[in-house]
């Protein structure tokens, strides 16, 4: 049965229902975009660790010429080596689909390591001969199916291939070769055949599993591995494209959405502490008279408490539909494009939604609660009075003669207004400046991405083309391709995969190799000065150089996969905002290491290039513009792209609702000022002229401090988004710094807009009454 003191908070409510839907929506943003955000990561850190236990993910992948049934069980004989097999791994290439590439492994035993899930069809028992497992993506992409038929193969060597079975991969969840930042799957796939199918190929990859609950370092089983297996190129897990990609997205993710999502609910939760307990203590004639009732305090602040649950409950209602409905399945439409994981919908709740519901049920009864206490700490007869006005006092500005004498008399009590009404000023401003922020920091985080990409397709890359090889290849069997595409500028690049080992972490980047004359990269300092290879050392990022903690003049040791030890003097830190490479000369890699020179890659200048010649090149395994490079590092940055519409969208959201509150608790604290002012004949744009000119004042007085927030705010925000392949420095353009303040302009003219309506109907009896 509901009592008469429960009757009046929800009559409360009812009187100050759109302050109370305000503070409801600020509190439901909050819930949504933390849960949401989390929402998104939890299931595909769900899905894709249910997919790697599922497949058996290899801990190793090993590559070496020859493999022969005594590695494997020179291998099997190490104490922390669970499970081991060996594979056939060759690309073939498809004429009849557009010179799409397959990446092909082949077993002579039932896979229990890197497992295929079975999507369609069957699988294989080891006796078919060419027959495919097919990736589910690339048959899609090309409408294959199961029981049709491809050609794979250059003139007389082509094979007939039977799909046999549609399948996916815990390998390849996110499947991009090298050269490629996105999935293309109308190029390049993955499939799944028996060894029998490639008489040729030999056994040339070794994948095997560690003992769960190993304890030795990576450093030390690659250490036992090539003891067994010299001249080995070893690959772990935490280093294979597929996996670092998913867990490095993953992780970005989550910390750029703990960030935005705490400096927003930290922003939400002063604005609402405030405003509820501004609330209650216009409450105090009230609560004097249910002192003077009999009520004691303890039954007065646990019904009070219901204005604090009043607000979570809706609040847990409305983030929650907007966190599944709205952040999470946005998010996760975007990430199923990319991943290769069962569709099984967004995980409809985690632990941080309940986090931030608790979040909000202490911010809106804690200010309740206290406000209340505090309150009755009076008797019932000081609380039945009003409250006596804060003793009058010269503000600084006053001081000022020659500034205040040139005030008007509106100008005058606005300013006095302002300063001696510190908790509304303070609620304003705490509400402007974050809300300014946040959205400063939202159409910032897309100028430093573009800021990031013009820096390093204009300034850095000079290149036009890039062309990249199927195998190393020296000068001389590259003589006929030299010749076709004579007349351009061409550089030619070798690379090969290296761990690196400095005074911090490990690191396995490119290392590249290129003549001292090449024009395709411009090497800058970090102080913005051109630098040419050098002779003697490499050049790494400031990201290298941080992971590793080494400075110029320090000495890297490089180890190959192959296991070839190599010692390099750190040259000079240059300014690189895409990739993570480490650059050498042709001269400064003669010094390190006897490997001849290899050409993996060809780098091209000059604009409408005619590759049409290069076209069926069967050494030519990729083909790339600048311009396609430049979108598909936009296609990578999508789902940041994605929070810029979010963050804007929600503190929008939340700018709007914080001017509605400040412009009720505004008009509503100064009704009988209003009244007294109608009285005394002010007309109504006089009065709008003295009560909603603060307004616009605490907006502009938080504009500069909500850009400098934002401009913090974002640093942090890029410094997580910043991975080790791409730098991106914070940066706001000055249009977004203007479209950032009229958004906030625009809100506050808009709630003036709407509460001035209300000064024609002011009742200046009731209002002047109303202490009695």
């Amino acid at each position: 049965m509901v009592s008469m003191l429960q009757k009046k908070v929800l009559r409360d409510t009812k009187e100050n229902r759109w302050s109370f839907l305000a503070i409801v929506c600020i509190c439901s943003l909050g819930i949504a975009l933390f849960s949401g955000i989390n929402m998104y990561v939890t299931t595909v850190e769900t899905a894709v660790s249910d997919a790697y236990k599922q497949a058996n993910l290899a801990d190793y992948w090993i590559y070496k010429g020859e493999i022969s049934p005594s590695h494997l069980a020179d291998l099997r004989s190490l104490g922390e080596v669970q499970e081991v097999q060996r594979r056939k791994v060759t690309d073939i290439t498809l004429p009849g689909t557009s010179g799409a590439v397959l990446h092909l492994h082949a077993l002579d035993e039932t896979a229990t390591i890197n497992v295929p899930e079975l999507l369609e069809g069957s699988g294989l028992d080891g006796s078919e001969a060419n027959v495919l497992l097919l990736d589910s993506r690339f048959a899609e992409a090309h409408g294959l199916s199961v029981g049709d038929r491809i050609t794979a193969g250059e003139g007389e060597k082509q094979t007939e291939w039977l799909i046999q079975g549609i399948v996916r991969a815990g390998e390849y969840i996110y499947y991009a070769p090298e050269g490629l930042t996105v999935p293309d799957y109308q190029k390049y796939g993955f499939a799944y055949t028996n060894a029998s199918s490639l008489p040729e190929v030999p056994f040339n990859e070794i994948i095997l599993t560690v003992a769960e609950g190993s304890t030795l370092a990576q450093a030390e089983v690659s250490a036992q591995i090539r003891e067994r297996l010299a001249g080995a190129n070893i690959l772990s897990r935490h280093h294979q494209t597929s996996y670092r990609k998913v867990a490095d997205a993953m992780t970005g993710i989550k910390q750029i959405g703990l960030l935005f999502s705490l400096a927003f609910f930290l922003t939400g939760a002063l604005v609402t502490w405030i405003t509820v307990s501004r609330m209650l203590e216009n409450q105090r004639q009230h609560l004097g008279t249910l002192r003077s009732l009999g009520y004691s305090k303890k039954e007065i602040t646990g019904r009070y408490a219901l204005f604090g649950v009043l607000i979570t409950l809706p609040s847990m209602i409305l983030g929650w539909m907007m966190a599944r409905y709205l952040i999470a399945e946005f998010l996760y439409r975007i990430g199923m494009t990319y991943y290769t994981i069962e569709a099984t919908g967004v995980i409809p709740f985690t632990p941080h939604f309940f986090l931030s519901a608790l979040c909000v049920a202490a911010v809106t009864c804690g200010g309740a609660l206290l406000s209340c206490r505090r309150s009755l700490k009076l008797t019932p007869a000081a609380l039945m009075r009003p409250k006596p006005p804060a003793q009058g006092h010269r503000i600084f500005l006053e001081r000022i003669t020659p500034y205040w004498r040139r005030l008007s008399f509106s100008g005058k009590i606005v300013t006095r207004n302002l300063f001696r009404n510190k908790g509304r000023m303070l609620m304003g401003l705490v509400g402007i400046i974050g809300s300014t922020s946040l959205i400063l920091c939202g159409f910032g985080l897309m100028n430093s991405i573009n800021g990031m990409l013009d820096k390093a397709f204009k300034e850095t890359v000079h290149y036009d083309v890039e062309i990249k090889l199927r195998t190393p290849s020296t000068v001389e069997e590259l003589a006929d391709m030299y010749n076709t595409l004579s007349g351009q500028h061409v550089d030619a690049t070798m690379a090969l995969s290296v761990y690196l080992y400095g005074k911090g972490d490990v690191q396995s980047p490119y290392l590249v190799v290129m003549d001292e004359g090449q024009k395709s990269l411009n090497f800058k300092d970090t102080k913005g000065k051109e630098i040419p290879l050098p002779e003697e050392g490499a050049l790494i990022t400031p990201r290298m150089a941080k992971a590793l903690a080494v400075d110029a003049g320090d000495i890297l040791r490089a180890e190959s996969l192959d296991g070839t030890v190599m010692a390099l003097k750190v040259a000079d830190i240059v300014d690189f905002p895409v990739g993570n490479e480490i650059y050498l000369s042709k001269t400064a890699f003669a010094k390190v290491s006897a490997l001849p020179f290899l050409v993996r890659t060809l780098l091209m200048q000059g604009q409408d290039l005619d590759l049409s010649k290069l076209n069926g090149d069967p050494r030519i395994s990729l083909v790339e513009t600048k311009e396609e490079m430049r979108n598909n590092m936009l296609i990578v940055l999508e789902s940041l792209q994605s929070f810029q519409m979010i963050l804007i969208l929600f503190a929008g959201l939340l700018a709007f609702a914080v001017m509605m509150v400040l412009g009720r608790m505004n008009y509503y604290e100064r009704i009988r000022e209003l009244a007294t002012l109608k009285v005394l004949g002010f007309y109504e744009n006089e009065m709008k002229r003295l009560v909603l000119r603060e307004t616009i004042w605490i907006t502009v007085f938080g504009l500069p401090f909500g850009y400098i927030l934002g401009s913090l705010l974002l640093g942090v925000i890029v410094d997580q988004a910043t991975t080790p392949d791409l730098e991106i420095l914070p940066m706001i353009d000055l249009s977004s710094i203007a479209v950032g303040f009229a958004f906030m302009l625009g809100f506050t003219m808009l709630v003036n807009f709407m509460m001035g309506r209300k000064f024609k109907n002011v009742d200046m009896v009731a209002s002047l009454k109303s202490v009695e």
